[in-house]
């Protein structure tokens, strides 16, 4: 199903939907809305979740950290992973992304229930669950990846984002059982939303661009792609040890990042369904700005003279408030309504 209501079928020589969109033949699968089972589960999973995300921030007056990093296992996960797994993944992929699947409504509440009380032992118990889910990702990426090779970029990207979640859900349990190294918590608690979304829902979005027509073998999506892979480890490589390190990662990411929302926009939600086309059209355009912000912060870290005059709790309500909801939160929201579905 597309947004508009219509099916997308495939043709043999080549396919076309019942809303006029071509693609190249074998370039492309024909997009599906989702199938009965696994998939449908995820999505009721993230309404499910939106509804306890609106209540736990009424409720308990969540920050605006909090309540970026509760919206992500809650609602941008299930979203993602129904995204990704499109169609399902096969052999031991498939059986851990399963797993993964059923286990995560219940991660992601305790992880939520974490976030809610103050830090200590009892709030890393309370996420190490959405531990066990990630793990199971990232199994599920490193199984595909053997199996697959590292081609297409496409999958690729999307294994890394379900791989990347392991290292946000780590920064988080850390957080919690106050080991924050040489950091400020706040720091450690930035990566943990950090890699649950330039490291989970940035690639693996740009993943499912890459599904679509010819994109796969565009020179500018494979560039672009490749910084989107391997930019979100840099930046924290260089948060840790370098900050000259971190400038020059957080602008090349920015720069490839702006590029890829602006191609996004211009070439590829032209031809797609149109309540698709509307989404990731906003969702585009809105992601250079996040992005911007937080290259700004990063350059008023280093030289000590911030652009923007921004503070860093204003930093976060701005750059995170965009990000989680301009982007993440309507870029998966679109694509769900028109999956294309895996290259192989």
């Amino acid at each position: 199903m597309t947004g508009d209501g219509t099916r997308e079928t495939p043709s043999e020589n080549g396919s076309e939907s019942s809303s006029g969109i071509k693609s190249a033949p074998s370039a492309e699968a024909p997009s599906k809305r989702y199938s009965l089972g696994r998939l449908e589960f995820t999505d009721g999973s993230a309404l499910f979740g939106a509804i306890l995300w609106l209540f736990a921030t009424v409720s308990f007056g969540l920050g605006p950290i909090d309540r970026a990093l509760a919206l992500a296992p809650l609602v941008l996960v299930p979203l993602g992973l129904g995204a990704a797994a499109t169609p399902a993944f096969e052999g031991p992929a498939g059986w851990l992304m399963t797993a993964a699947t059923r286990l995560q409504p219940v991660g992601a509440v305790l992880l939520a229930a974490s976030l809610v009380g103050p830090d200590g032992w009892h709030a890393a118990a309370l996420a190490a669950p959405w531990l066990g889910v990630t793990a199971l990702l990232g199994l599920a990426a490193v199984a595909r990846t053997l199996e697959r090779g590292t081609q297409p970029l496409s999958e690729t990207l999307i294994d890394a984002g379900l791989a990347y979640t392991n290292v946000g859900t780590v920064a988080l349990l850390l957080y919690h059982l106050e080991v924050t190294f040489w950091f400020q918590p706040v720091i450690v608690l930035l990566t943990a939303v950090h890699f649950h979304y330039a490291g989970f829902v940035l690639p693996l979005t740009t993943g499912l661009v890459g599904r679509c027509g010819d994109v796969e073998v565009s020179r500018i999506f494979r560039m672009l792609g490749s910084v989107v892979l391997v930019g979100p480890a840099i930046i924290a490589v260089g948060i840790s040890f370098s900050p000259t390190v971190e400038l020059i990662g957080v602008g090349f990411f920015t720069a490839a990042v702006a590029a890829l929302a602006l191609y996004v926009v211009a070439v590829v939600a032209p031809a797609r369904p149109r309540l698709q086309r509307i989404a990731l059209t906003v969702s585009g355009l809105t992601l250079p700005l996040p992005m911007l912000l937080a290259l700004g912060f990063v350059v008023g870290t280093v030289f000590g003279v911030d652009p923007f005059g921004l503070t860093i709790s204003r930093m976060v309500q701005l750059h995170g408030t965009l990000n989680a909801f301009g982007f993440a939160l309507l870029a998966l929201v679109g694509w769900r309504l028109a999956v294309p579905v895996a290259l192989e």
